[in-house]
């Protein structure tokens, strides 16, 4: 039988604020695992080989990660062994849904489970410009955003993995496309290398000004929520429209409220639709809109490009997601956790 260390992620106290890496969430070098014998049940035995550090598990640490536990979420990773039939030892995965450690237990219902080629993409890519980043900006956008050629879309933290994707698909339909970002030099990406038609700094920047000399907005794609929400609506066009992807500004306040935005009249009187959504239950209502078949088509064509941040071990992991949360980070984040 073959006992092999495992390390892992493990979510250690709830947080009232930021999470705090050693405080929130520990790295476990101590634990181990045996590859011949630990239970499957009818799932699969993965060496993980990469995984994606995402805003929202800000979110889980809320509502659904257990203390005590391994955080979960998405990895690619190859297969040791397998109890699901249309997997066999050596396959590569991907998935939604797995725990952070070296060699993790993924579940036969874990979300978005499928296999991968590996000569088809990198690692980094499966997790970023293929993943569900893009998913959720491609699926989001076309379910909800009803964008016609010529119309303004704002997106918020547009540096980041979700709000480049929009800006860029948006882009490629015809609309004027506004970013905003925290740092000068995410600014000067969003306008040199995406090409949009407007981009500023807000931390630096006067947003109600911004939006006088660019607007009105017919689509508001948001991540913030807070404030910005509010000096957007009161910026928008008739029947526009605003879709909550994230509300970060809310996800670390210590009684998880926030800014109480006080101009949602507007949304009456202007007629505006406001959507909040979650990827994969949209997909289950709506369809994927072609994404499995048009999104590498535009990623080998180059009309879609992620910037990627990597970094190295899950040791890793806690600084990342806190760094996420601050917005320090520069792109879609992702951790190599071991070679193949």
């Amino acid at each position: 039988m073959t006992t092999t260390k495992n390390s892992s992620v493990i979510f250690s106290s709830r947080p009232d604020g930021f999470p705090i890496p050693g405080e929130h969430l520990q790295v476990t070098n101590d634990a181990t695992i045996n590859l011949d014998s630990v239970p499957l049940h009818g799932g699969l035995l993965v060496k993980t080989i990469a995984l994606s550090v995402d805003p929202y598990y800000r979110i889980l640490m809320d509502r659904t990660y257990k203390l005590g536990e391994p955080i979960f979420g998405h990895i690619v990773g190859r297969v040791i062994r397998s109890e699901l039939e249309g997997y066999n030892p050596g396959d590569y995965i991907y998935t939604e849904e797995a725990p952070f450690q070296e060699y993790a237990v993924v579940t036969r219902g874990a979300s978005q489970l499928r296999r991968i080629e590996k000569d088809a993409a990198t690692w980094v890519q499966y997790l970023g410009v293929l993943g569900m980043v893009t998913r959720t900006a491609w699926i989001g956008y076309y379910a909800l955003a009803k964008a016609k050629k010529g119309e303004t879309i704002l997106v918020s933290t547009a540096a980041g993995g979700v709000g480049s994707a929009v800006a860029q698909i948006a882009k490629e339909q015809g609309l004027k496309v506004i970013g905003s970002a925290g740092s000068d030099e995410k600014v000067k990406y969003l306008k040199e290398e995406l090409g949009l038609d407007a981009a500023f700094n807000y931390k630096t920047e006067d947003l109600e000004a911004v939006l006088k000399r660019e607007g009105p907005i017919d689509i508001y794609w948001d991540h913030v929520g807070g404030k910005t929400l509010e000096t957007v609506i009161g910026n928008m066009n008739p029947v526009g429209r605003v879709i909550i992807c994230g509300v970060i500004e809310q996800y670390n306040s210590k009684d998880n409220t926030g800014f109480g935005v006080k101009n949602f009249s507007l949304i009456h009187s202007r007629e505006l639709t406001v959507a909040g959504f979650w990827v994969n239950p949209l997909e289950k209502r709506e369809g994927d809109f072609g994404f499995f078949k048009e999104m590498p088509k535009l990623v080998r064509e180059g009309k879609i490009k992620i910037r990627e941040e990597v970094r190295h071990g899950l040791d890793t992991v806690p600084q990342f997601l806190l760094d996420i949360q601050k917005g320090k980070n520069v792109g879609k984040a992702v951790v190599i956790v071991a070679d193949e």
